[in-house]
């Protein structure tokens, strides 16, 4: 990999685009936010990579997963499922820790705000997000779903969804 991609890997790394890394074994998996979401995985004993960037491979997102990696940002993975299902020791592990799911959900809900073209996602985590509001008590995160909300009302004007997760955000300020 070149130094101008390492560069910009690291830029990466350090504007938060690294959502998750989960390290199996030598193996590292990975969600970048890019352009849109890109999925990476590195074997670290080879240095063999890839993603589902349009160059495939060798390029910012794996080089923000290897600076993630070389400082300590990942989720060591026992379960031989990880190999298959990454997103599930994410999933598992935050479940665990529901002020850091919280935090990783907006991160990702905010993203899909400028990705998600049909809006499903984006209602999806919106939804999770509400969830663990909720379980935290962080009222201070109201806001926040607020201004996302008032977003998504106007790229999806026209949708009656808008207006249920506005009234599941009404129903949730009031419990609180």
């Amino acid at each position: 990999m070149d130094e101008r991609t390492l560069k910009k890997g690291k830029r990466y790394y350090k504007a938060g685009k690294v959502l998750w890394v989960v390290k199996y074994k030598d193996k590292l998996f990975s969600k970048v936010l890019g352009t849109y979401p890109y999925y990476v995985e590195l074997d670290l004993s080879t240095g063999e990579n890839r993603c589902t960037c349009p160059l495939g491979g060798d390029c910012k997102h794996v080089a923000a997963v290897i600076k993630a990696h070389e400082n300590g940002f990942y989720f060591e993975a026992l379960e031989d499922y990880a190999l298959l299902y990454p997103e599930a020791v994410v999933l598992k592990m935050l479940a665990s820790v529901p002020e850091l799911a919280l935090d990783v959900t907006l991160k990702e809900l905010r993203f899909a705000m400028s990705t998600d073209e049909s809006g499903s996602e984006v209602a999806r985590l919106f939804r999770r997000a509400l969830r663990l509001a909720e379980i935290t008590k962080r009222v201070e995160v109201l806001h926040v779903l607020e201004d996302i909300l008032d977003e998504y009302k106007h790229v999806f004007s026209d949708y009656e969804l808008a207006l249920k997760l506005e009234d599941e955000l009404r129903k949730l300020k009031t419990r609180l």
